[in-house]
């Protein structure tokens, strides 16, 4: 995401800059995640897996938060549904920020994927 940001902000605005992420996890405060959706309306997407802890760390409450763009694949069976979640940061179970609670709820083995079907190893 810094990349995608650098290059936004050194490149004329008439070129686009996009960021697609897996399993990112938070990098900034609120300000930053506000000035990222300003910089990249719409051009943020943030895949997200299952039960992937990484996406919640940093946690919210020592000031992390992530810009808007989740896609939060549910189940990880290999027939899983990519679910759009709205803004910065929800609470929903159908988004990471409520399909795991805490580091010690999610599944380590969920940041390699599947996404469509795919393994990334880290």
């Amino acid at each position: 995401m810094f990349d995608a940001m650098s290059l936004r902000l050194r490149l004329p605005s008439n070129i686009g800059v996009r960021f697609i992420g897996y399993g990112t996890p938070r990098v900034g405060n609120k300000a930053w995640a506000d000035f990222v959706d300003t910089q990249l309306p719409g051009n943020v997407t943030r895949i997200n897996n299952w039960k992937d802890p990484i996406p919640i760390v940093p946690p919210m409450f020592i000031g992390y938060h992530h810009p808007s763009g989740e896609i939060h694949v549910q189940g990880n069976t290999g027939s899983e549904e990519w679910v759009a979640c709205p803004g910065q940061e929800y609470s929903s179970a159908q988004c990471s920020d409520g399909a795991v609670r805490t580091v010690f709820s999610g599944e380590l083995a969920d940041h390699d994927g599947p996404y469509n079907g795919i393994l990334l190893k880290c």
